[in-house]
């Protein structure tokens, strides 16, 4: 039984206002015309329960003391690095082989094959949203992958690639998105998305793209049932952090850290933080050249003890700025990179010097504020860079020697 409760009376709480007073209100409506208005804002009482408005409102789900005690206890989708159902962030510096990684934790997932000796469970469906990079990702690193562990057809089929940017802060490509999930033959189990930077149509800094970006990853997760997996550039000046907004950061259950040594080919993957498990693990990686199946070549990781773990040790905030300033190229050539054609340019995007500059501003490549102070240390940092030899610059254009892996 819903008893209706009447809530017209209000209106003569409220004296009517006498119709030669002009006080900028309209009339009070006849009672005829006033029931009707009211109509919608009746209260009802079903028999025993809370009062509902009739209009529609959001459910909330309610968790009881004993319904705490029965929750699942969180699985791991790859052990000891990433649980199901959860949100991940793998980040590191340019050329720290965060690509090489994720392919590398993707596969073995899709594959059911162990990661690195840590058990990945079942073969699963995974789609990886590749921002940047397609091509390589489809052509070469994924079959490449699969043909250096030797993994049979009909695995290889259970990754898929969506070779497009993604605007995750946006209701309708999240709502695209979640249609690729569920039009595989099951649920994909992860969804990695390389790279971040390249996931929003606003920009990373500002709290509202934030609070979008991660209701909307939160709502993948919901969904699909999935983990999710974003790779990212490390901040300007703070090696230690991702480059984003606070919000972002604290909101991953999962942080995984890269640290590369180009030269090398070797990489060390350290768990910087699990919100609800043991936040201890690395590993370090030598990247062995491998064939693709079509006549090319990749990298795929592979856990060598013999690769040194230990952090180094830090250098003087002086001699950081060189590689502060080599860091700003790479994000200037990420943000506003350019392809010249020129005798005298390379196939690769190049930015202008003014470029340069700024984002070494934004990078905290001088704690001053004054013009002057950022014009002489940028001056000096690139000077070194291009004397160096990584750097080269034609007229007033630059672009990295070695481009960025």
């Amino acid at each position: 039984m819903t008893l209706e409760y009447d809530a017209s009376w209000l209106r003569e709480l409220q004296p009517a206002p006498r119709m030669d007073d002009d006080d900028g209100c309209p009339p009070p409506l006849p009672d005829e015309a006033y029931a009707k208005e009211t109509a919608g804002n009746v209260m009802r009482f079903p028999s025993g329960g809370r009062a509902e408005q009739s209009a529609d409102k959001p459910k909330l789900r309610v968790w009881s003391y004993d319904d705490m005690l029965a929750l699942d206890d969180p699985e791991w989708l790859i052990e000891g690095v990433i649980a199901k159902k959860s949100s991940a962030l793998l980040f590191g510096k340019s050329n720290a082989f965060k690509t090489f990684l994720s392919i590398d934790m993707a596969c073995a997932v899709a594959t059911g094959s162990s990661w690195q000796g840590a058990r990945a469970g079942n073969p699963s469906r995974v789609v990886y949203v590749a921002t940047e990079g397609s091509r390589g990702v489809a052509k070469q690193r994924i079959p490449g992958w699969m043909d250096a562990h030797q993994v049979p057809q009909d695995l290889r089929r259970n990754i898929v690639v969506v070779p497009d940017e993604v605007m995750l802060d946006r209701t309708e490509w999240v709502d695209a998105l979640i249609e690729v999930g569920r039009s595989l033959p099951e649920l994909p189990t992860l969804v990695l998305v390389d790279i971040f930077g390249a996931s929003m149509s606003g920009p990373e800094t500002v709290h509202e793209t934030a609070t979008a970006w991660v209701r909307n990853v939160n709502r993948i997760m919901r969904e699909l049932e999935c983990a999710v997996l974003t790779v990212a550039h490390t901040g300007w000046a703070d090696e230690t952090r991702a480059r984003m907004h606070t919000h972002f950061w604290g909101s991953f259950d999962t942080r995984l850290k890269a640290e590369g040594d180009k030269a090398r080919l070797t990489t060390v993957l350290t768990v910087d933080r699990h919100k609800d498990a043991d936040s201890t693990g690395k590993w370090g990686f030598q990247l062995d050249v491998v064939s693709t199946p079509t006549g090319g070549a990749t990298l795929v990781p592979r856990l060598d003890s013999d690769v040194e773990t230990a952090p180094k040790a830090k250098t003087p905030r002086g001699s950081q700025k060189p590689e502060v300033a080599l860091q700003a190229l790479s994000e200037a050539l990420i943000e506003n990179g350019r392809v010249i054609t020129g005798q005298n340019y390379p196939t690769r995007p190049v930015v202008s010097l003014a470029e340069w500059k700024a984002m070494c501003g934004r990078h905290g490549i001088t704690s001053s504020d004054k013009p002057d102070a950022l014009k002489k240390a940028f001056e000096r940092a690139s000077e070194k860079l291009i004397n160096a030899g990584l750097v080269r610059q034609f007229d007033n254009n630059v672009w990295k020697v070695n481009a960025d892996v």
